[in-house]
């Protein structure tokens, strides 16, 4: 079991809180937030300036998992959009993340340019090739900590 299914069967439902820097993870850490995420559009804003619209590749997020993960005890989960193209890509992007220290990752089932999930004009992949990358993320954690949330912008 991950740490982020032990929070969650302990705590039921929560809110917890988007961090994209340091700063902001370590205050969510200090308040007592048992948990954070970084979230991809405070990123994509704080680090280039730009909306969440596929801009933020995959170096940078990572790069700022890392950053984030070494600064605070608590898990991190990691927006990592698309996993930045197909299975294959999932793969690095996962592995890099696990290597990251985060504790986990939510996978959405866009297009390529993404959206904002509060965008308009947001279409989705095949049910299938989603499916290849959930499970080349799963493949790629096997047993270790890492909790994955494949996220759908089907209805938003």
């Amino acid at each position: 079991m991950t740490r982020v299914q032990r929070i969650l069967d302990e705590r039921g439902a929560f809110v917890f809180p988007g961090v994209y820097d340091t700063l902001s993870a370590k205050i969510a850490e200090r308040v007592g937030f048992p948990l954070a995420f970084i979230s991809g559009y405070a990123v994509s804003a704080t680090l280039i300036g730009e909306p969440d619209m596929g801009l933020l590749t995959q170096t940078e997020i990572i790069d700022r998992a890392r950053r984030i993960c070494r600064a605070v005890a608590i898990p991190i989960i990691v927006d990592a959009d698309t996993g930045y193209g197909n299975a294959l890509n999932v793969v690095r992007t996962v592995g890099e993340l696990i290597d990251a220290g985060a504790a986990g990752c939510f996978l959405e089932d866009q297009m390529w340019p993404k959206k904002c999930g509060h965008m308009r004009g947001k279409r989705v992949i095949d049910r299938d090739d989603y499916i290849q990358k959930i499970r080349a993320a799963a493949e790629t954690r096997g047993a270790r900590d890492f909790f994955i949330v494949a996220r759908t912008d089907a209805v938003a």
